[in-house]
């Protein structure tokens, strides 16, 4: 199956239909994140269930957090994620970042001082994670499980970002995209610094997924938009409603009910 966007610029192939094993339905499972993992895996979390799923090449499933199905278990857990030393959990109520293994393996909770109540957070390519939160209206840094107190990025000082915050995310440089929910995209150095704001030119975007040196963003309708480029692409309907896109290198990981749809990008 091959999509083109309305220029020659940019196109979607579909590399893999991914269907959920019978045991997610089985569950009652309804996954609404999702992640790259190592190995070919995915990282799927349900948040409102509190259950982190690991999905293998072949189905098999490694499951934890849940109500008291495990030793430890995630109050609200708001973002997964992939580091070069495992794998990360940020539980906003109760201001703590726990650490797995690739297995999903507990290693050790790191409670977050001061409690800033994180809503939104992403990782850079050097396993430096990011946390937004509402309360301060800042982005922080975390480094070896060390809350800085001081903000990375101070939002309050930029009087025409948008309050409402819907997503985060970090480039393969280690540019920081921040999605408003005017459909503004608002563009930072990996130091911080401002560098641009761009309309979205589409409504309702929902996820901001950077592939190599461009930023898309996506609605739940399935319509996306590159910002640098302003080319629009279609998801396939059948990926419709989308609960959430993830990028890596050059595919995107499309997350629908009951599937993972893994579209190749290829700039032309």
């Amino acid at each position: 199956m091959f999509l083109s966007g309305l220029s020659a610029q940019i196109n979607l192939n579909v590399a893999e239909f991914r269907l959920f094993p019978d045991e997610i339905q089985m569950l009652e499972l309804q996954p609404d994140m999702v992640q790259w993992s190592v190995a070919g895996r995915f990282l799927l979390m349900d948040k409102m269930a509190q259950q982190l799923i690991g999905l293998g090449l072949t189905g098999d499933l490694q499951m934890v957090g849940g109500f008291g199905r495990q030793n430890y278990t995630f109050v609200e857990p708001i973002w997964m994620g992939v580091t070069p030393e495992g794998i990360l959990v940020v539980d906003r109520l109760d201001n703590r970042i726990i650490s797995l293994d690739y297995r999903l393996n507990f290693i050790r909770t790191t409670v977050l001082e001061p409690r800033i109540f994180p809503e939104l957070a992403a990782v850079d390519p050097w396993g430096q994670l990011y946390l937004y939160s509402n309360q301060y209206h800042s982005i922080f840094s975390v480094e070896r499980g060390t809350l800085d107190p001081k903000p990375h990025i101070d939002l309050n000082i930029f009087s025409d970002i948008n309050s409402c915050i819907r997503e985060i995310s970090i480039n393969q440089d280690g540019s920081l995209g921040i999605l408003t929910c005017d459909d503004n995209v608002h563009l930072f150095s990996r130091l911080g610094q401002y560098n641009k704001s761009i309309s979205a030119h589409i409504s309702d975007a929902y996820f901001l997924v950077p592939i190599r040196n461009d930023w898309f963003v996506f609605n739940q309708d399935g319509v996306g938009v590159s910002i640098l480029n302003d080319i629009k692409l279609v998801i396939p309907g059948v990926s419709v409603p989308v609960m959430d896109i993830k990028g890596l290198n050059r595919s995107i990981a499309v997350l629908s009910k009951d599937h993972i749809l893994i579209l190749n990008v290829q700039f032309k």
